[in-house]
C-alpha cells in the first residue's frame, strides 16, 4: 500500500538527499568537459525530469531554490562563454538556452516563484482608507506647481542673432551671456 497524497515522511526525495544531489551536480558544473546541466544529471544518473520536479515540490523552499538557479546559472554562463569565445556553436548555444532555460531575444526575466512569492509579500501593505486618499488629494492641489511657462529674457540677443530664445531660455543665462554680450 503507498503513502497517502502529501506525506513528505515517505517522499524518497527529502531535504538532505535533494541536497545531496544538488552538491554531486555543483561539483560536476566546474569540469570543463561538461556543458549542459543535462550532461551533468546524466553523470550522477539522473534526469531532466527529476529536475523540474525539484523545481516543484521545493519551490517555496528558499535555500534548494537558491542552490538549483545557482546551479543552472553556472551552465548558463558557460553556454554563453562558449558562443561568445566560439568555442561552442552559437547557434546551437542559444537553442539549447531558449528551449531550456527560456531565453528570449527580448530579455525579459520573471521572478522565481520563492522570491516572487517574498516580492508580493511585502507589496500586500494596507491600502490607506478613503478618508486617506481623500486627504492625500486635496495635499496635492494645494501644493505649489512649478511656472513651465517659456521665460522671455535677453530679447536683444534674439533680435541681434535671430535666434527664438524661447526653446531653450537657459542658454542665454550665466557666463555665456557676458561673453557674448561683451564682444
Amino acid at each position: 500500500m503507498s503513502a497517502p497524497t502529501g506525506n513528505t515522511n515517505a517522499s524518497k526525495w527529502t531535504k538532505t538527499q535533494t541536497n545531496h544531489l544538488l552538491d554531486q551536480i555543483e561539483t560536476l558544473a566546474g569540469d570543463d568537459s561538461i556543458h549542459t546541466l543535462s550532461q551533468a544529471l546524466l553523470r550522477v544518473k539522473s534526469y531532466k525530469q527529476l529536475w523540474s520536479y525539484f523545481k516543484k515540490i521545493w519551490e517555496l523552499d528558499g535555500d534548494i531554490m537558491d542552490r538549483i538557479y545557482y546551479i543552472e546559472q553556472i551552465f548558463i554562463s558557460k553556454l554563453e562563454d562558449g558562443a561568445l569565445f566560439k568555442r561552442l556553436n552559437p547557434s546551437a548555444c542559444f537553442f539549447i538556452l531558449r528551449n531550456n532555460y527560456g531565453y528570449n531575444t527580448k530579455g525579459e526575466s520573471e521572478l522565481p516563484s520563492h522570491l516572487r512569492a517574498e516580492f508580493e509579500e511585502s507589496i500586500d501593505t494596507p491600502q490607506p482608507s478613503t478618508a486617506d486618499k481623500k486627504s492625500e488629494t486635496q495635499s496635492a492641489t494645494t501644493t505649489p506647481r512649478k511656472d513651465f511657462t517659456p521665460q522671455y529674457s535677453h530679447n536683444e540677443l534674439a533680435d541681434r542673432f535671430g535666434m527664438d530664445i524661447r526653446k531653450n531660455p537657459k542658454m542665454y543665462d550665466g557666463p555665456q551671456l557676458r561673453a557674448v554680450a561683451i564682444r
